[in-house]
């Protein structure tokens, strides 16, 4: 039997709510792996890290911040000169 254009539009709507579902889904998960990186290398470098510093991190949602900060713990000395502490 074929579409209505009713049933076309209501699938092409779907299929872009899909799409749009993946791409958020995506970017969620590479915020969520940085962010895993970051407080692992934060950890290696200062020590156990305080719930205040963790929760700043996991508060972060833009890549190129969590990337800058990833940058940044090779060079500074301390969770202050990242500006974390």
């Amino acid at each position: 039997m074929a579409m209505n254009w009713v049933e076309r539009l209501e699938n092409q709507y779907e299929r872009a709510g899909r799409r749009e579902g993946r791409k958020e889904g995506k970017r969620e998960g590479r915020i969520e792996g940085i962010r895993q990186v970051l407080l692992r290398l934060l950890a290696l470098r200062f020590g156990p890290l305080p719930d205040a510093v963790r929760r700043r991190v996991e508060e972060i949602s833009s890549v190129a911040r969590l990337n800058r900060l990833a940058e940044k713990v090779v060079v500074a000395g301390s969770l202050e000169e990242m500006g974390l502490g």
